[in-house]
């Protein structure tokens, strides 16, 4: 089972990709807890969640990210611009689970 966090600004613009990562997943047969966050909930996420994936608005975060949790630095990931404005939920989830499986 994937745990995974979608992080924007508050929550919200990330909530379609979320429904079709979901939707993705269930397709292939992937099991992952998938929801979307607010940047400001970070401290509570990242030790809980496989992936952390920064929606693209935020990506200009990524590296600070990066660097508050240096042991979990792994686990942080900017989705891709393009992918997220097609709403491309299957090649984004594929990205996360990659990168899941590089930070277990």
């Amino acid at each position: 089972m994937y745990k995974i966090a979608l992080i924007c600004e508050h929550g919200a613009s990330t909530g379609l990709c979320v429904q079709k990562m979901i939707a993705a997943a269930k397709t292939i047969g992937v099991e992952a807890e998938i929801a979307s966050y607010s940047v400001t909930q970070t401290d509570n996420l990242v030790k809980n969640m496989d992936v952390l994936l920064i929606g693209p608005q935020l990506s200009y975060r990524l590296e600070n990210l990066k660097s508050s949790y240096p042991q979990q630095a792994g686990k942080f990931a900017a989705i891709n611009p393009i992918d997220f404005g097609m709403m491309d939920g299957a090649k984004i989830l594929k990205d996360a689970v990659a990168l899941a499986g590089k930070s277990r």
